[in-house]
């Protein structure tokens, strides 16, 4: 699963630096870094992820839930959210839409990883179980 291709969607460029950094450092290629929703979707769709690691609050239209909503209306791509936001409403929205996996800020890089391989490990299995 190391070298997986991982996009990263976060407004506040000091944090997508720092997830940038900590995903090449667990052996995984960064494909690119969006900083609002509808970046998220155009750059999902052009870039064709193993994962999208994105944070909910987002400059931009629409919210990181939002934009895992549409990433995942063409393809079936993990996503884990990276945020502070954990409040019930917002949890509850990420779960109808099949998205599960939370990591929060400030990001442990093990819990990253742990996530990160739990969710391409998953999708993997849903693969070939079709």
């Amino acid at each position: 699963m190391g070298g997986s291709g991982i996009l990263i969607v976060e407004d506040e460029r000091i944090i997508a630096l720092d997830l940038s950094n900590k995903v090449k450092r667990l052996g995984y290629t960064l494909l690119g870094v969006a900083h609002s929703g509808p970046d998220a979707v155009r750059m999902a769709e052009e870039l064709a992820p193993d994962l999208v690691l994105m944070d909910i609050m987002l400059d931009g239209s629409f919210d990181g839930i939002e934009a895992a909503r549409r990433i995942r209306l063409g393809r079936q791509v993990p996503v884990v959210f990276v945020s502070a936001c954990n409040d019930q409403p917002t949890l509850e929205r990420a779960r109808a839409i099949n998205c599960r996996r939370f990591v929060s800020k400030p990001v442990d890089p093990a819990d990253l990883d742990a996530k990160i391989r739990e969710s391409l490990a998953e999708c993997a299995l849903a693969s070939t179980e079709k």
